[in-house]
């Protein structure tokens, strides 16, 4: 389970190449993604399979989940990613993309409370994927997800539990940096390191940090402060923090296009109206906080958040 930083350029990079080491495509069997949206596993299964399908079709899945945005490309490289290496694996066992996040239909989407059932509901569908899909399979995963839905103490606290009651064996690698405090406090001890690096958290200095700022650059803490080794099992040490890059979507995919147009009404529809696409391609990851960052009232969540999830369409 990887709890990993959004939009990130060098995770993305790291990604690709794990995907395509074949140890990891021989004991893989699906790759998890929060970015996917399970009603159209029909068309994601048949791509990463290698079969023909028009890349509209394919894109829904994570152009269509409940992210508001357009997520870059960094995110359907990974699916393309795992279509190459099932390629050139013919005969051999190949891997299936799984997307963990529920099966909304934005084009019957009307109101704000038509979203709510799969905004309340994430977590809890992406466990039942994994279970009906992994673990009922006797499969192996590799999930990926913001780090929210993965941290053991200051996260939504669903997933893993819910996995772990139905048998699943599970390792929790939290993606960082060196900022350990407040934006300006750096670890020199990451200096040596190489970018990027794997380190256990138990038992080790590593582990005694402060999680939140590891993973946020230092712009987030909460007190009191949790330590890495309370909230994950491994950091993947993505490199100093202000060498990081996020990688933002294409411009000209999205404005006074249709589609840019049906992005910016569903976050109307949930109370915002952000200017959602950067000017730049690539900006750092982590900005220093400004007086007032995140003092901005969020809207109101949908009323419907508690409502249960309606039936399942067939897959597209």
């Amino acid at each position: 389970m990887l709890g990993e930083i959004h939009w990130n350029k060098q995770e993305y990079a790291w990604l690709q190449s794990l995907i395509a080491n074949p140890e990891f495509a021989d004991r893989v069997d699906d790759v998890v993604m929060e970015f996917g949206n399970s009603l159209y596993q029909k068309s994601v299964d048949r791509y990463v399979a290698g079969e023909a399908v028009p890349i509209e079709d394919v894109q829904r899945a994570w152009r269509n989940t409940l992210g508001l945005g357009d997520p870059p490309p960094i995110y359907a490289d990974l699916y393309k990613a795992v279509r190459e290496v099932n390629l050139r694996r013919r005969g051999k066992h190949q891997m299936r993309v799984l997307c963990g996040d529920p099966y909304i239909d934005w084009d019957k989407v009307k109101t704000k409370d038509d979203i709510g059932p799969y905004l309340g509901h994430r977590d809890q569908w992406s466990a039942q994927v994994v279970k009906d899909e992994v673990l009922a399979k006797h499969h192996r995963a590799f999930l990926i997800a913001g780090s929210a839905h993965f941290l053991r103490e200051r996260g939504n606290g669903y997933i893993e539990p819910e996995l772990r009651r139905a048998g699943a064996k599970t390792f929790v690698i939290l993606a960082g940096t060196n900022a350990v405090k407040g934006y300006d406090d750096l670890d020199h001890r990451f200096d040596s390191w190489p970018a990027p690096s794997i380190a256990l958290v138990n038992g080790n200095w590593v582990g005694e940090l402060p999680a939140i700022p590891v993973i946020s650059g230092g712009t987030e803490s909460v007190d009191p402060p949790v330590k890495l080794k309370d909230e994950a099992d491994a950091l993947l040490y993505l490199g100093p923090r202000d060498s990081l890059i996020a990688v933002d979507s294409v411009r000209e995919e999205v404005d006074r296009t249709p589609y840019g147009k049906e992005l910016l009404r569903r976050m109307r529809l949930l109370g915002f109206d952000l200017p959602f696409i950067p000017d730049a391609k690539e900006h750092p990851q982590f900005d220093r906080p400004e007086p007032g960052d995140g003092s901005e009232e969020s809207p109101a969540p949908p009323k419907t958040m508690d409502a249960p999830l309606p039936p399942r369409p067939p897959s597209q």
